[in-house]
């Protein structure tokens, strides 16, 4: 149990109790299905690195076309 749990080496006992208030029925995920999912677990809880190089400056305003609104807020419409 618990996404500390995940950072562990394999095999190691989890340190989290779990009770059930009611009759109940869990299931397993296994590590390494987790992984195939969102890849090296290390990674958690770690800013990802600046990814700068492939933003591009080229872009001027008058080159946008608005699609489709995403959401209204108090702050103004976001566009896609």
């Amino acid at each position: 149990f618990g996404e500390k749990s995940m950072k562990e080496p394999l095999g190691s006992p989890s340190q989290d109790t779990v009770t059930a208030a009611e009759s109940t029925t869990c299931g397993v995920l296994k590590k390494i299905d987790i992984e195939r999912i969102i890849g090296d677990i290390q990674r958690l809880g770690k800013p990802l690195p600046p990814v700068t190089k492939t933003i591009s400056t080229n872009i001027r305003f008058k080159d946008l076309v608005k699609s489709r609104i995403l959401g209204v807020g108090t702050f103004g419409k976001v566009w896609l």
